[in-house]
């Protein structure tokens, strides 16, 4: 029988210039000592804590355009300001139109919700390092005051380094994913920013299923999946597990997250085209 498990690391709260590569091997060392072959998925936000990838909101210069941003979609001047400046600005979600009766069914406090979907009922779509994500991934949860995380600067280089600063204090040969969490219709998921170690994309497409017809429905995003499993450790709030150990895979050797951005934005492009000849047909 195959299995695969996900190990949640408790490595304690990481402050900034801390030494991640210390604290997973330090965890681990006794009770789940790293082997070969194991994945080590790490959020984001721990790893740029670890890389003093932080800003304080009140040194922030606010220009008229954040002001007019921020009129309208209900974002901090302060934090428009710092999205312009880490990616390029898409377009805006309208969150509290889209999702607010969903969210509120699934909220602890539904006024509370209320209130912050009232404050913020928009995000930005923005690209960044060639990835489609909300506001720059810039974000002030699990922070101190009036301090705003950013993503790390370049997340595969960042995975990169913790492998080998894993091989090198334990010489096993491990893969490494990160992950942050990131707007999927109303709700989120974790998706993956970097990895090192890993192929992120399966190759099996047009491999031939159980009755011999060719796969054709797209390639599996076997970065994102483990990802997206590890969040159900992670969670979203103060569960304090920002590391899961995934064991029992077998996946292809690999570097970084390939860039979709690009591919989105063109294939939205050709939807939209493809969607008004399917409505033209309809009507004439």
């Amino acid at each position: 029988m195959t299995e695969l498990t996900f190990h949640g690391l408790d490595i304690g709260r990481v402050e900034p210039n801390d030494d991640l590569v210390d604290r997973i091997v330090d965890t681990t060392a006794e009770e789940y000592p790293l082997t070969d072959g194991d994945i080590v998925v790490v959020t984001a936000k721990v790893v740029s804590f670890a890389e003093n990838r932080l800003v304080e909101a009140d040194e922030i210069e606010v220009t008229d355009r954040d002001r007019r941003v921020a009129d309208i979609t209900g974002i901090d001047p302060r934090e428009v300001a710092v999205i312009y400046d880490e990616s390029e600005v898409i377009g805006a979600i309208p969150i509290a139109e889209v999702g607010e009766d969903l969210l509120l069914d699934h909220a602890v406090d539904p006024d509370a919700a209320q209130e912050a979907l009232d404050e913020v009922p928009a995000m930005l779509l923005t690209e960044r390092n060639g990835r489609l994500c909300t506001n720059a991934g810039v974000d002030w949860s699990n922070s101190p005051d009036g301090i705003m995380t950013l993503l790390p600067e370049d997340p595969d280089e960042s995975a990169r380094r913790l492998r080998e600063g894993i091989a090198a204090r334990t010489g096993a040969d491990v893969a490494v994913v990160l992950a942050d969490s990131e707007i999927a219709g109303p709700g989120s998921m974790d998706l993956a920013i970097g990895c090192s170690g890993i192929e992120a994309t399966d190759n099996n497409f047009r491999r031939t299923d159980l009755y011999g017809e060719p796969k054709v429905g797209g390639v599996d995003l076997v970065a994102d999946e483990l990802t997206a499993g590890s969040a159900l450790l992670f969670g979203q709030a103060d569960e304090q597990i920002p590391v899961t150990i995934v064991r029992g895979l077998e996946y292809e050797d690999g570097e970084g997250v390939p860039n979709s951005g690009g591919v989105v934005r063109r294939g939205l492009r050709k939807s939209v085209q493809l969607t008004a000849r399917l409505k033209a047909r309809e009507w004439f």
